[in-house]
């Protein structure tokens, strides 16, 4: 590991699922549920949907005679919509290192080596299927299907070309039985394992341009061989076989790429190599919208942003023009005003006009919120600039699905490597910043059946569909909606209520403090975390570390409490490496507990950690 590695691995976080609990989980059976509405509107008519074999049989109108001999399950006007497709997530996955050399060790006693081998393929695992090994366990599957979700869509990750995706049902059964789709997309990214070549941007690039090549000499050779040619029998080789899907254009390369440059190289690759491709991760996509559309290539986008950076001029604009006292008209012939600072202690914008100075005898006003708080604890606050281009990027990252929806690009939405419930979360973040009710539907149900292979099988309520159902007590975008039902193949799932609303922090519940924190395989000192939390569950304060070699990191985060489980976030800069950081765990008492994980552009890692109240903070520095 790195040195620049280990100072991050002190340093990790990753979100931990916390679904709702449901009840024991009826097997599949012929079901008549009644009075439900397949519209948002509260005045739709009530409708009735007939389930037998998995699959919706029919679609009723109100007052239709009901068949004989079923169940029947009164919908009690709950609006009836298409269970969730998670379009791309990466969780729930164990898949082996991708081999590196297939040839056999030749003698360099007997021969000069002056060629590339031909089976160096490290990085390259196209005939690996996702299906042969998903490890989801009941507790994943319970995760998603409490916020709705029927169907997901897992990828591997971390290789030039990982393998195949798959997608599967979220019922409660062997994965034989739960399998939809074994070879949906051929998954791609511009990065590789482990240590030599390939170990840089551009070796990357070779060895693909250099797999894609040998495939199609494959195919030639294997043709003359057919045909009876005197050239030498090409050898077995599952990879080259497994390829040629992509090269017949009959199925498409799923290309992860957040950043601009990486989308524009896979856009250029692709062209070169004459494959189809779609996008994963998109995090930037919206920079190349235009390019995307004209193109048709579709994006399965993550909403992995961190929560919500503070707005730093929110106040200022409720206040009036950038937090700056309208000056008063002056009198005529009063002299001129003089300039004061601006509240927040930043140099006023160039160009802007200076207000009017208060008069010497006003009394000081008392800072309020976080302003008092830091004030009270002596905390380090962050240039303004500095929190103005964090909460830019928060922005940009939010309204990415926006401008793909303005400029025409296909796309799904995908919980990536988070909990679906920060996906649904995610999503209602969209439809509050001007995201349509029904794009955002669609990316969750029809429109991510599509983009997964399966529009004849699962995102629309229609005879014929899977019976893949859930029974919302409102539109699930808005923050009240329940789930109250849910049928995954025709197999039934009932959802208790939260027993508290979300980001509510239990009883006694309180993170406010000085904490410890140690990770595993940690070096040097402990981490320190000073911590306020509001009665709301709003979490600000640091982190502050000393690494290896002496330095003092400290960084600014923000979070919630919900219950006696936190999420925290910040953005580290250690030694010219930057990394988002999530921290989240348990509370209890004065001992807290979980898992920090950290991303960076070379990838992601996750530490356990255990941290302890600190009743006297000098107790960190002796």
């Amino acid at each position: 590991m790195t040195r620049a590695s280990r100072l991050l691995a002190a340093l990790a976080g990753l979100a931990l699922a916390t679904p709702l609990s449901a009840q024991n989980a009826r097997p599949p059976q012929p079901v008549v549920l009644t009075n439900v509405r397949l519209s948002r509107d509260a005045e739709a008519p009530p409708r009735t949907l007939v389930l037998a074999n998995g699959r919706i049989a029919a679609v009723l109108g109100e007052g239709a005679e009901l068949p004989a001999g079923v169940r029947v399950v009164d919908g009690a006007g709950a609006l009836a919509l298409p269970a969730f497709v998670d379009a791309f997530t990466t969780r729930g996955l164990e898949a082996p290192e991708a081999p590196t050399d297939l040839d056999r060790d030749s003698s360099v006693e007997a021969n000069v080596h002056i060629d590339m081998r031909e089976a160096n393929r490290k990085g390259i695992r196209p005939a690996f299927h996702v299906a042969d090994a998903l490890t989801l366990a009941d507790e994943d599957l319970a995760g998603w299907r409490a916020q709705g979700f029927g169907v997901v869509h897992v990828a591997p990750s971390g290789e030039l070309l990982g393998g195949s995706t798959a997608v599967v049902s979220l019922r409660e059964a062997a994965l034989r039985d739960r399998v939809l789709a074994a070879e949906v997309y051929l998954a791609a990214s511009l990065r590789s394992r482990g240590w030599g070549y390939p170990g840089t941007l551009m070796a990357c690039h070779a060895q693909l341009r250099q797999f894609f090549l040998d495939a199609r000499r494959q195919r030639l050779l294997l043709a003359r061989y057919a045909e009876g040619r005197a050239d030498r029998r090409p050898p077995y080789d599952r990879d080259f076989a497994a390829i040629d899907p992509v090269l017949d254009g009959a199925q498409r390369l799923l290309c992860h790429a957040d950043s601009e440059n990486d989308l524009r190289r896979w856009l250029k690759l692709a062209a070169e190599l004459d494959v189809p491709i779609t996008f994963s991760g998109g995090a930037e996509a919206w920079r190349v919208a235009s390019e995307l559309a004209a193109a048709d290539v579709p994006v399965l986008l993550e909403l992995d942003w961190p929560d919500e950076a503070a707005d730093p001029d929110a106040k200022k604009e409720e206040s009036g023009g950038k937090g700056r006292k309208a000056a008063e008209p002056e009198s005529e012939g009063a002299a001129p005003s003089t300039p004061e600072e601006p509240a927040t202690g930043e140099p006023p914008a160039h160009g802007e006009d200076m207000p009017a100075q208060e008069p010497e005898s006003a009394p000081a006003a008392e800072p309020a919120g976080d302003a008092k708080a830091a004030k009270d604890t002596d905390e380090y606050e962050e240039p303004l600039g500095v929190r103005r281009e964090r909460r830019r990027r928060w922005l940009e990252l939010r309204d990415c699905a926006l401008r793909l929806h303005e400029a025409g690009v296909t796309f799904g939405l995908g919980s990536g490597d988070v909990p679906p419930k920060k996906l649904v979360e995610r999503v209602r973040t969209l439809v509050e910043a001007g995201l349509p009710e029904d794009v955002a539907l669609a990316a969750l149900t029809s429109r991510a059946a599509e983009l997964v292979g399966l529009a004849g099988h699962v995102g629309r309520l229609e005879p014929g569909m899977d019976a893949d159902i859930a029974l919302w007590s409102a539109s699930p975008f808005q923050k009240k909606a329940t789930l109250q039902r849910l049928f995954v193949d025709g197999a039934e799932y009932e959802f208790e209520a939260a027993a508290a609303p979300a980001g509510a922090p239990d009883e006694g519940v309180q993170l406010s403090g000085t904490w410890s924190l140690t990770y595993e395989a940690q070096e040097g000192a402990p981490a320190k975390l000073v911590l306020v939390m509001d009665e709301a569950g709003a979490v600000t304060g640091t982190l502050s570390f000393t690494p290896p070699d002496g330095s003092e990191v400290s960084a600014t985060l923000e979070g919630t409490v919900s219950g006696a489980d936190f999420s925290l976030q910040t953005q580290l800069d250690l030694e010219g490496f930057a990394a988002e950081m999530r921290i989240e765990g348990t509370l209890s008492g004065d001992e807290m507990s979980g898992d920090a994980t950290w991303k960076y552009s070379g990838g992601e890692e996750t530490q356990a950690f255990r941290g302890t109240r600190v009743q006297d903070p000098q107790e960190l520095l002796r």
